[in-house]
């Protein structure tokens, strides 16, 4: 089941008068339990793609459905409530709020969305990451790696559809970075997610599915067999 479908979706800007299109006329769908990796130059249009998969910015052409349930062409407000319901983002810098506790972490998607904390999730997800000793730390206490867990375990704990991973590993040293992605295909595959993650780093997209090529704006499939070479 196709849980993201992007269909005929480009973007254009206007820079002083003159017409940027950094995103080409593009379709892309992640199933469930699929682990997607795009790749390509910085400026070519990942970054683009990415928010308006995520929502954060609206496509000039076509639409994104997620789950089925449109998500491209609707008010803003319906918009942010499906952002926050089937979408979970994980960024390089991992974006913990520096003054609460990785306890607290997990409480903030509660607060955001009015739910309320489910106290066995939350424990199920940190024993699974292997975060559960730091609960009472906060981010300046921890590595660069455990940050990343944190900022995984939140982005999983509303339980989204979708995960959207904008270069998770960049600021990771190659040991760190292969762990952070071995969770995320692990995450992926046990809970049926759509993963779809970009990055600079090759190395890492052995443990993709699939993995997409971006340059100038063209989004394109790399064939196995040129994985392989």
């Amino acid at each position: 089941m196709k849980l993201i479908d992007a269909v005929d979706v480009s973007k254009k800007f206007d820079d002083g008068g003159k017409e940027i299109e950094a995103l080409k006329k593009t379709n892309f769908s992640v199933s469930a339990g699929e682990f997607v990796a795009i790749i390509g130059p910085s400026g070519s249009g990942k970054s683009t793609l990415l928010t308006i998969l995520g929502g954060l910015q609206t496509p000039t052409t076509g639409k994104v459905e997620i789950q089925e349930k449109e998500f491209s062409e609707v008010s803003d407000k319906k918009r942010t409530k499906l952002r926050f319901e089937e979408i979970g983002f994980i960024l390089q810098a991992s974006n913990l709020v520096p003054f609460l506790k990785v306890r607290d972490q997990l409480r903030l998607v509660n607060k955001v969305n009015g739910t309320k904390f489910d106290s066995e999730k939350n424990k199920e997800l940190m024993d699974g990451l292997g975060i559960e000793e730091l609960e009472n730390k906060y981010p300046s206490d921890l590595s660069g790696g455990q940050r990343q867990r944190v900022a995984i375990a939140r982005a999983l704990y509303h339980d989204p559809a979708v995960i959207l991973a904008d270069e998770p590993t960049a600021s990771l040293d190659t040991e760190k970075a292969f762990e952070v992605v071995e969770i995320l295909a692990r995450e992926t595959k046990e809970k049926q997610k759509a993963t779809i993650m970009v990055t600079h780093d090759e190395r890492l997209i052995s443990y993709c599915d699939r993995v997409y090529v971006m340059k100038d704006g063209v989004l394109s499939e790399r064939e196995k067999e040129a994985e392989k070479e």
